[in-house]
């Protein structure tokens, strides 16, 4: 069962609209279309070239000669098999006792397992046929026949084969003796069309078996097609099925190295590769020239046993199942398979002789396996499985059937099958890893589906807790700014209020009693001031204060000189911040009117260090704080004020009066 995430289960997949399967099953019914008329036309044009290779230009039927029996004579010779056939021999082949036999013919039969080295020792089969063109076409002269060619549909020996017409040699077998073309249809243009007699020689290693099919003579147009389908089934589909399933072996290679699961894809890769090498034995001939016989003969024989072994422990993994002993003995006896055919202890015509006990030991091993494995599929109620598994077991009778072909046991006539079951197998096992890798995407999309979902569901508890904690910093900051604001009034304006009406009690004068109140309402304004937004600009707060003290300096007959210079900006400046300057300043001003008899203040800034600063010098009597028995209230707020700002004040004397300093940093480690 394929295992999903727990959210994955409670929610399950996003259903399809309707659309989505509208659309969908519209696909499916073109494809459907579009794959029958396809079908359709593709049997049209079948039909009509048979048609058109069954008749001549003229509608009248071609030429042709089917060979059911042929004459056979088999001798035991001395031949160098290195040295090429004799160019010519008597028209009707060598004298003897020859026979007829029906075909296919198994005319030189398997003795050995393992054959003998004799030097020289060579059976030698020869079969004759008599090609009458004249009489197939119901009489006539074979003068207007045309091209005549001979058709072998296969031959099989661990030798070669040569072809005479009328004596001559016309054609003969090319490549390795033991690894020749024995899967490969034979088309011969023979050079005399009228009628002959055709000899066939075929010399076979001793102990080894060898034979033809039935045969056909006639006209070239007749039986290049029967050539042609014949060579497509033997040796050309399951090349380009080779040549297929190796791209897609290539393909998953480089997805299996990114997945978890990786081996079951590589062990795909490397089915495709024997597959490979194994199809190369049905291509044939071998060019000694291009690779040794032996080693040749080691690779393909021994790729259809890792085949095997490869195709079962690819059941194992997607059956997740695990037959430890019998998987050691299964890899080992193969390693050992392997080693001991090698071209280090063997010819090339023992290894060829070993390959059918070496298939024997593999399907002994892996046979016992199958009802287990189906078993394990079964409980896993896994139709992919089991599909797979059913084409697994398919090839036992296959390669058994191909096996009794090799051994002449059946008819040589027959295909060999296993080219064709084993891409079956692999297209099987491409479908469960298909099925898989997209089950995989399903679930990762599916999975990033709920992920997405959870994401904005916290995303909007998020939002809403923000906008919660904005809305609670808010009501703090607002209670905070409305408790510094009770506070500076209750310390500045209330205190005030009081001298006021305790003034109003005592029946002071009406001037103290105005004063008393018209600072009253410079505090208020001054707090008002501070609340007004300065964009972190000293100079902004200070031309604030100017414009506010300027008309109690006039009424008091003191000038005021004004000489800021430009600030770099304080990003600490808060209205809190700002309260406490203009305090300060206020402060100063207001001792300077009260007790410094001064007639002139200058008030100026400057850059200085990692701050600035802002002067207040009067040219009043003089002041120092450190002098003073009883500094007040006054310094003591002025100094308690400064800390909160992280800055420092100081009072140097001038040549005339004071000069008050307050130094502000750029940056406040601390404070409020």
């Amino acid at each position: 069962m394929t295992r999903y995430p727990f959210a994955m289960m409670v929610a399950g997949p996003p259903a399809p609209d309707q659309a989505q399967r509208r659309r969908a099953r519209g696909q499916r019914l073109i494809l459907t279309g579009c794959g029958g008329l396809i079908a359709l036309v593709c049997t049209v044009l079948m039909v009509r070239t048979l048609q058109l290779v069954a008749s001549g230009p003229d509608g009248t039927a071609l030429f042709a000669q089917h060979f059911r029996h042929a004459a056979f004579l088999k001798q035991e010779t001395l031949t160098n098999l290195a040295m090429p056939q004799p160019e010519h021999i008597n028209p009707d082949g060598p004298a003897g006792a020859w026979r007829d036999v029906p075909l296919p013919y198994t005319g030189v039969t398997r003795t050995d397992i393992i054959p003998p080295e004799v030097h020289g020792h060579v059976m030698t089969a020869w079969y004759r046929f008599v090609v009458s063109p004249a009489m197939a076409r119901g009489g006539g002269q074979g003068s207007d026949i045309g091209d005549v060619s001979f058709y072998l549909p296969r031959w099989k020996t661990e030798g070669r084969l040569a072809l005479y017409q009328n004596g001559r040699l016309v054609w003969r077998s090319h490549g390795d003796l033991v690894w020749n073309a024995f899967n490969r249809p034979v088309l011969v243009d023979l050079p005399v069309s009228g009628p002959s007699v055709i000899v066939l020689r075929m010399d076979t290693m001793p102990g080894m078996g060898g034979g033809i099919t039935q045969a056909w003579a006639g006209s070239h147009d007749t039986l290049v097609w029967r050539y042609r389908m014949r060579l497509t089934l033997q040796c050309i589909v399951p090349g380009v099925l080779a040549v297929v399933l190796l791209a897609m072996g290539i393909i998953l290679f480089f997805v299996g190295l990114a997945l978890p699961a990786g081996p079951l894809y590589l062990l795909f890769v490397f089915a495709a590769i024997l597959y490979t090498v194994r199809i190369v034995h049905f291509m044939g001939p071998l060019d000694p020239a291009l690779m040794p016989p032996a080693w040749f003969g080691w690779a393909t024989v021994n790729s259809m046993d890792w085949l095997i072994v490869v195709g079962w422990l690819f059941c194992c993994g997607l059956a997740e199942v695990q037959f430890p002993l019998l998987r050691r003995i299964l890899v080992w006896g193969m390693i050992a398979c392997t080693l001991a055919t090698t071209p280090l202890f063997n010819s090339s015509l023992a290894i060829a002789a070993l390959a059918l006990g070496a298939y024997i030991f593999c399907f002994v091993l892996s046979l016992p396996t199958m009802p287990l494995l189906l078993a394990a599929m079964w409980r896993r109620r896994s139709r992919s499985g089991i599909l797979l598994l059913f084409w697994n077991m398919l090839m036992f009778p296959v390669a058994v059937h191909d096996m009794l072909i090799a051994d002449y046991q059946i008819s040589i006539d027959h295909i060999y099958l296993l080219p064709y079951v084993v891409p079956d197998l692999f297209l099987s096992c491409l479908y469960v890893l298909c099925r898989q890798y997209i089950g995989a995407l399903l679930m990762a999309e599916q999975s990033n589906h709920v992920l997405e979902t959870r994401l904005q569901a916290q995303e909007l508890a998020l939002r809403h807790n923000y906008d919660r904690l904005r809305q609670i910093e808010q009501r703090e900051l607002l209670v905070t700014e409305r408790q510094r604001l009770m506070r500076d009034m209750h310390d500045g304006l209330g205190s005030t209020l009081t001298d006021a009406i305790h003034m109003t009690s005592s029946a002071a004068p009406h001037t103290l009693i105005a004063q008393a109140l018209r600072d009253c309402l410079n505090d208020l304004k001054l707090t008002v001031d501070s609340l007004e937004p300065v964009d972190a600009d000293l100079l902004v707060l200070l031309a604030n204060l100017r414009f506010r003290l300027t008309p109690r300096l006039e009424a008091q007959g003191m000038k005021l000189e004004w000489a800021v210079a430009p600030l770099p900006p304080l990003h600490w400046l808060t209205p809190s911040s700002a309260l406490h300057i203009l305090r300060i300043l206020q402060e100063i001003i207001t001792n300077i009117i009260k007790h410094a008899q001064a007639g002139h203040i200058r008030m100026s800034t400057a850059t200085e260090g990692a701050g600035v600063t802002v002067r207040v010098e009067d040219n009043g009597k003089g002041f120092a704080p450190h002098k003073q028995a009883n500094g007040g209230r006054g310094i003591e707020n002025i100094l308690w004020r400064t800390e909160q700002l992280c800055g420092r004040v100081e009072w140097q004397p001038g040549a005339a009066g004071t000069c008050f300093i307050l130094w502000l940093p750029f940056l406040q480690v601390g404070g409020n």
